[in-house]
């Protein structure tokens, strides 16, 4: 990788990592209003960019919040997200 890219790539790590509460409060929202679509795009949208910036426990987490969320059964995992999410918020 070059070093640009490298730089780059250092940037938006820790722009993920500013944005960890935003994320938090977004998920647990779509959650406290049971608003399973809501759930799912943030969830999507976590489980892609969370790996890709050193994040794969979160990308984990939040793939697996989102295949619960369209089955129904969501609250453990969207539990477990929101735990790996608060650890990266500090």
């Amino acid at each position: 990788m070059s070093e640009t890219l490298q730089a780059r790539m250092t940037q938006l790590a820790a722009r993920f990592a500013a944005s960890a509460g935003e994320y938090r409060r977004a998920v647990a929202q779509a959650v406290a209003d049971a608003d399973r679509p809501a759930i799912v795009l943030h969830a999507h949208r976590l489980a892609g960019i969370a790996p890709m910036l050193g994040h794969p426990a979160i990308g984990d987490a939040a793939a697996r919040l989102e295949e619960s969320a369209e089955a129904g059964d969501y609250a453990a995992d969207a539990a477990m997200l929101d735990l790996l999410l608060a650890r990266l918020d500090g």
